[in-house]
């Protein structure tokens, strides 16, 4: 697929089409890494490890808070 660079206010821009970003999961707050190799322009995801809230929510499963765990009695020099 052909696209050209056009102006956006005082800079340029590309049109990416919306089935490729739907396609690799980009949205318009995902962070991108933009370079240049062998003269051509790469545009990449930044890989970020999702955050614990992020976990959960693509679980769809609630955090279960299951209180404290007894380990049973110490058995060397453990100091609690």
């Amino acid at each position: 697929m052909e696209t050209g660079i056009k102006n956006w206010g005082n800079s340029q821009g590309i049109r990416i089409p919306k089935e490729f970003l739907t396609q690799l999961g980009i949205t318009t707050d995902t962070v991108l890494d933009i370079r240049i190799e062998n003269e051509n322009i790469v545009i990449s995801k930044v890989f970020r490890h999702k955050t614990l809230e992020e976990r959960i929510k693509i679980s769809g499963k609630p955090l279960e808070n299951s209180g404290e765990f007894d380990y049973g009695k110490p058995e060397g020099r453990e100091v609690w």
